[in-house]
């Protein structure tokens, strides 16, 4: 039967998958999201099983895997951005608009940020930061005494009664707690999803709960990020029709997660 160690060992390795892929087309978006994903995924899954850890152990990996997605996060936005405007321009075919000019400068910005992840002590550091995070994963050493699916079991219970209170209560104006509740919406959905053979088919039933979750949270995110992105973008703009197609997708954003909190 696979092990807990096997499972981590596994997701590392598609980290390096993924960095692979992305260094080779670090133009295609996906490939960025993935490589982030798959990071995301891994601290996720390090963050479900902190009670079982050496406390020094998970804060050293818990920080490297968060360096490392962080060296993504500019990229990233940029390409929620591009695709979320992207789509308010199909759904509003105008003439005599100056789109094209406005995903000139979104794709002239990437570029930059591109080239800037490029760099290579950037590209350095990257790997240091999941170097670190190998060398703790192959120290580790996990009881096989312990009753796995029983510990995993109720502690999949005990997040996701916590994750339901809070997204019950939750002001969706916050930001950052909504922002902090897909966080944690995800790490069910992962644990779930990397854990399921230590899972019973009931325990498996709160990965649907979870994904709703975290989809609903991420609308309003993505749409508040995009807002501000889009306000920094018009502050700049030197052209006034620029400037207010910009005010326009970003009062488009607004009215995302406005209404998602609403419902």
């Amino acid at each position: 039967m696979i092990s807990i160690s096997d499972i981590l060992q596994q997701q590392y390795n598609s980290i390096q998958v993924e960095l692979i892929r992305c260094r080779s087309n670090p133009y295609d978006a996906a490939r960025i999201h993935d490589l982030r994903v798959a990071i995301r995924t891994l601290r996720g899954l390090i963050k479900f099983l902190k009670k079982k850890l050496p406390q020094t152990a998970y804060e050293d990996i818990d920080k490297n895997l968060s360096e490392a997605a962080k060296i993504l996060g500019p990229l990233r936005e940029l390409d929620v951005l591009i695709a979320k405007s992207g789509k308010f321009a199909y759904n509003h075919p105008e003439k005599n608009t100056n789109y094209r000019q406005i995903f000139k400068s979104f794709h002239i910005k990437r570029d930059e940020e591109l080239q800037k992840f490029l760099v290579s002590s950037i590209q350095q550091s990257l790997i240091t930061y999941l170097i670190h995070v190998k060398t703790q994963l192959d120290a580790l050493d996990f009881n096989k005494k312990t009753d796995w699916s029983k510990y995993l079991s109720r502690e999949l219970e005990r997040r996701k009664v916590k994750l339901i209170k809070l997204y019950d209560d939750l002001d969706f104006k916050n930001y950052t707690l909504v922002h902090q509740i897909r966080k944690k919406a995800k790490t069910l959905r992962y644990s779930t999803t990397y854990f399921s053979k230590f899972l019973s088919k009931n325990d498996k039933k709160v990965n649907k709960k979870a994904r709703k979750i975290q989809s609903i949270c991420g609308k309003i995110t993505d749409a508040h990020v995009n807002y501000n992105l889009l306000h920094h973008l018009a502050e700049q703009a030197e052209n006034k029709h620029a400037k207010e197609t910009l005010l326009r997708i970003a009062q488009a954003q607004r009215k995302i997660y406005i209404s998602e909190g609403s419902n």
